[in-house]
């Protein structure tokens, strides 16, 4: 096995490129999100109104993987990958619990997956809805789901069954492909997933257009069904059905281009460059993050429920400043007769 070298023997490491700065960064995406997270699972749980119970399920389920997705990325399984080599060193709390890198791996890439099952799950969800004419589909409904997260969860599966069980692998042949890794990550275990990169991709690829073309034909279907759908119901009934699909579609399509911008790079890229490696797995962990945030930005009831909030605590402090300055007063006065 032989490659040529992927960067250049003297270049120069930065604070970016290394890994006490790619900790620090994923750890403090980490504590900013989880708050954020639980007041949006909070939102979905308890200010969703009655007129959109029928989405509540799949808007949990997608806040959920959503979360799931966000942890493993930047606490429990992260990985500092070496791309374009197939390379890591793992970093994540699993790891230092002893769970070997391949299973480590699997479960990352099930859980990006099942992120995706989750949009169809949605998606799915405002189609069947929409739809006047429903028995085709309640027969095929259910396997069609069920398809779609058996191949989340086993479409990693051939790659996870080549990856030795060891902490280590090829590491000699890493440094030797990647002379100028920073001193701190050269002294690491490190792991050489596959040695074939278009091999990975090939799953991984496949698997990301299975999703993409489901999420393309729901969402053809979900536009012929709503023109239908229009015919039979109140102009206010449709109009509140459009506007519930405008903000899910607003919702998803921001954290779908923060995940794009770095799997592009990935696939593309053909030199080592840390700082860039480092940041663009950051920038792909702060999906979860910004999608919470738009979806109760863009989502009435949950943005109502934010102001109501941010109000109250205004006025909290507003009423604690008036009291303070009348005992103030009272002070003044009493001293003053």
């Amino acid at each position: 096995m032989s490659t040529k070298p992927l960067c250049s023997p003297d270049y120069n490491n930065t604070y970016i490129d290394s890994i006490e700065f790619f900790s620090l960064l994923l750890h403090t995406i980490g504590i900013v999100s989880t708050p954020i997270h639980i007041f949006g699972s909070y939102c979905v749980l308890y200010k969703t109104p009655k007129e959109m119970s029928s989405v509540k399920p799949s808007l949990l389920y997608l806040e959920t993987t959503t979360f799931l997705l966000d942890l493993m990325l930047s606490v429990i399984c992260t990985v500092n990958a070496f791309i374009p080599l197939m390379a890591v060193l793992p970093i994540g709390i699993l790891t230092k619990f002893g769970l070997r890198l391949p299973e480590v791996f699997w479960i990352l890439e099930m859980t990006i997956a099942l992120f995706g099952c989750s949009v169809i799950v949605l998606l799915e969800n405002r189609l069947y809805i929409l739809m006047i004419d429903k028995r085709m589909w309640r027969r095929i409904r259910i396997p069609f789901l069920v398809f779609q997260h058996f191949t989340a969860i086993m479409y990693f599966y051939p790659i996870y069954r080549t990856m030795p069980p060891g902490p280590e692998n090829q590491k000699e042949f890493i440094l030797k492909a990647i002379p100028c890794l920073h001193p701190d990550v050269r002294n690491a275990p490190l792991y050489l997933v596959v040695e074939d990169r278009w091999k990975f991709l090939s799953w991984t690829v496949a698997e990301a257009l299975l999703v993409a073309l489901t999420l393309q034909g729901i969402f053809i279907f979900i536009i012929k069904s709503l023109r239908s759908y229009g015919q039979n119901r109140s102009n206010k009934t449709v109009d509140l059905q459009k506007k519930l699909l405008r903000a899910i579609s607003i919702q998803l399509a921001l954290p779908f281009c923060i995940i794009f911008i770095p799997l592009c790079y990935y696939t593309f890229s053909t030199s080592y460059r840390a700082a860039i490696n480092n940041l663009m797995y950051v920038l792909m962990s702060t999906h979860g993050l910004f999608s919470t945030v738009v979806m109760i930005i863009v989502q009435k009831p949950y943005r109502e429920f934010l102001l109501a909030l941010l109000l109250l605590n205004r006025r909290s402090r507003d009423l604690g400043t008036r009291a303070t300055n009348s005992v103030n007063n009272g002070i003044v006065t009493n001293r003053m007769f």
